[in-house]
């Protein structure tokens, strides 16, 4: 009877192996594409690429959105592990930098994340996991900065937010000039958010946007396409 066992369920252990190597070896292979050209690869690329059948491809990742999931999860995860790198400084202004820069490298170098993370922002706030994850943690990095007299009173975690986005936009407009040009713009962003001593920041003439209308923005900017939304469970 052991024996008998034994025949039956030998041969199944490599085959869970072998599929779980496909599966990181697509999701290695969409990461790298999407890298170069964003969202526009296709699933047919991807397996190519991999060098699976595109029937090995749907049977892990039965549609398109199924394999954005899975980078999504994969982008969350490290970008927790930025926040808590963030929070972890004794500064706060310290850590929102690291955070700005760090996502930034992020993003500048790999364009799928940053369409997956665009993209994929939910229609209700309450089941955003992306804003979960990070709302709190900027709110609280801003505020430990401006406790501290670094970051101006002025400023709010959607500034910040804002700020980001637009970062975001001229590292990719510098991109033919160096991988590294955006990091230029970014010490003048970090010179604008500094507190100087009083009167010494110009005064802010727009209240800053708030979380409704932040999302507004999201929604009508070129990269905040809803044509991938995220599936919740």
């Amino acid at each position: 009877m052991d024996e008998g066992q034994i025949t039956t369920t030998a041969p199944a252990r490599p085959l869970r192996r072998d599929a779980e190597r496909n599966r990181q070896l697509i999701l290695a292979t969409a990461r790298a594409l999407f890298a170069e050209r964003g969202l526009a690869a296709s699933l047919e690329d991807v397996a190519r690429s991999a060098g699976v059948g595109v029937g090995t491809l749907y049977r892990h990742f039965p549609n398109r959105e199924a394999l954005i999931d899975a980078l999504f999860a994969d982008a969350i995860d490290t970008i927790v592990r930025i926040v808590d790198e963030a929070l972890a400084m004794p500064r706060g202004w310290d850590g929102l930098q690291h955070f700005m820069v760090a996502l930034l490298e992020l993003q500048a170098r790999d364009k799928g994340l940053r369409d997956v993370l665009l993209a994929q922002r939910a229609n209700d706030p309450a089941d955003d996991i992306l804003r979960e994850r990070i709302k709190p943690p900027l709110e609280t990095l801003v505020q430990r900065a401006k406790e501290q007299g670094d970051l101006r009173a002025d400023m709010v975690a959607a500034d910040v937010s804002v700020l980001e986005v637009a970062a975001v936009g001229a590292a990719e407009f510098v991109a033919a000039a160096g991988p590294e040009a955006w990091r230029r713009y970014m010490t003048i962003v970090f010179d604008g958010m500094r507190a100087r001593p009083e009167g010494g920041n110009s005064r802010l003439e727009q209240p800053p946007i708030d979380d409704d209308r932040l999302e507004v923005c999201f929604e009508g900017w070129k990269y905040g396409s809803r044509q991938i939304p995220r599936q919740h469970h």
